[in-house]
């Protein structure tokens, strides 16, 4: 809330319950400028998370809004797309330096995947630790914490079948039992259906915005979204002794 004063009377501004991420970046940012901050992270941004591509940060800021009822910045929570990018590992370490509070959402199975670019081994590169990261997944992965209707209903509204068969709970079910859940999904899709996405960074998008209720955010998720909000409450700007 932002209390002001204009033509001798006072005002008050405040985020709504409906104000997506841009109206809030918008409303953080003009509320910093009035107090004669540079830049809306100096007021609000208490902990900066890395995800590992672009899936991640297109899909969490949707699911976390319908799981909580207010966007994740409103949280204190900044995200940012690493792609496994050694420069935004050196930015996170930058940031970790200058006592800045970070923290990596990963996949599950990330210390056991050796193909990944975004894993323990290259963050550890730049400082940080296994304590450093949530991790994503039930057991994996984000894509497998999405139940098997979920996922049926997705593909029936977005990549029907090209037989005009219905996807069945069945077809999703048959691909958790081994190897990579989310390739395995795309590979199937791309098989049956000529509408199908090039990769599959858009299919958690897709499914997530065919969510509607906070109840149809997995659990899992949810207690992910709930450690980073507890890291971002105790979190913030930290005092800085002389000579430090």
């Amino acid at each position: 809330m932002h209390l002001n004063s204009r033509d001798g009377r006072a005002y008050v501004q405040s985020l709504g319950a409906e104000d997506d991420d841009e109206e809030t970046r918008r409303f953080m940012s003009n509320m910093a400028l009035s107090l004669g901050f540079r830049n809306s992270v100096l007021l609000h941004e208490r902990c900066f998370v890395g995800v590992e591509g672009p899936t991640e940060y297109a899909a969490l800021p949707m699911l976390f809004k319908l799981a909580f009822g207010y966007p994740i910045q409103s949280a204190g929570i900044a995200l940012w797309n690493c792609q496994g990018n050694d420069g935004a590992l050196a930015f996170a370490k930058f940031l970790k330096e200058h006592k800045r509070t970070v923290l990596f959402l990963v996949d599950a199975d990330t210390m056991r995947d050796k193909q990944k670019k975004f894993n323990i081994a290259r963050l550890s590169k730049q400082g940080f630790t296994e304590a450093d990261c949530l991790f994503l997944g039930d057991p994996h992965e984000l894509e497998d914490v999405f139940t098997d209707r979920q996922w049926v209903d997705t593909m029936n509204a977005n990549w029907p079948r090209d037989d005009t068969q219905q996807w069945t709970t069945d077809d999703v079910e048959a691909l958790r039992s081994g190897g990579k859940f989310s390739k395995a999904l795309h590979s199937l899709v791309r098989q049956h259906s000529s509408s199908a996405p090039d990769g599959k960074e858009d299919m958690v998008g897709k499914l997530a915005q065919r969510l509607r209720e906070p109840s149809d955010v997995p659990a899992a998720l949810v207690q992910t979204f709930e450690d980073a909000i507890e890291v971002a409450t105790k979190a913030g700007l930290a005092y800085w002794p002389d000579g430090s």
